[in-house]
């Protein structure tokens, strides 16, 4: 199921329209929303050193910027504070810090989410709009209408995080969080018939 909520830029002309979200779940009165495309091309954090998503650079742009500009101040209204468990990346081979828990109004899947809410490759594929496009984000080598992705939990090393891959696979091991191909897919809950 698809709803529309919010605007931001989608065309290579950088105009506004509105963003298209795919609804994961339902509680009461509440939908868990991800971004149907990959809206933005940002980097998990503007320098490679050891991270986390509680001082990542991408949860601020989030909390930040993106809200301001894609929601309206009524929309902004019906976005819940989502308090999010933060793992770590405990696939034996990295063993990889979530940090701390934290409280976010957008953020982005984690793993555990993602395998959750996107159990096969076809739920998990995502394509870039023309925008993000234009902003530097990879595709896959073989099917350009796949995009690379951003999961908040930490990858292989400190200094990495997860990511979803052009081909759809969840990559625990990941890229290094500077690393500047990777689209955003805002996740957020909001209050229905608010």
């Amino acid at each position: 199921m698809h709803i529309k909520f919010g605007n931001y830029p989608q065309g290579a002309d950088g105009k506004k329209a509105p963003i298209e979200w795919l609804v994961l779940d339902v509680s009461d009165n509440e939908a868990l929303i991800i971004s149907r495309y990959g809206l933005d091309c940002k980097q998990y954090h503007s320098e490679y050193v050891d991270m986390t998503w509680e001082n990542c650079d991408l949860r601020k742009w989030l909390n930040n910027d993106f809200l301001e500009v894609a929601f309206s101040d009524d929309e902004r209204k019906k976005i819940k504070v989502s308090n999010l468990k933060n793992d770590d990346n405990d696939d034996p081979e990295f063993d990889t810090r979530g940090g701390n828990n934290t409280k976010d109004l957008v953020f982005c899947l984690s793993i555990a989410e993602a395998e959750k809410y996107l159990r096969n490759h076809k739920n998990r594929k995502c394509e870039p709009t023309a925008y993000s496009l234009e902003q530097g984000v990879s595709v896959d080598f073989d099917d350009k209408s796949h995009c690379y992705w951003w999961l908040r939990s930490p990858g292989c090393k400190q200094d990495y995080a997860a990511i979803v891959d052009g081909q759809d696979a969840l990559e625990f091991g990941s890229s290094s969080v500077s690393y500047d191909g990777c689209a955003v897919r805002p996740t957020l809950w909001i209050v229905l018939n608010k």
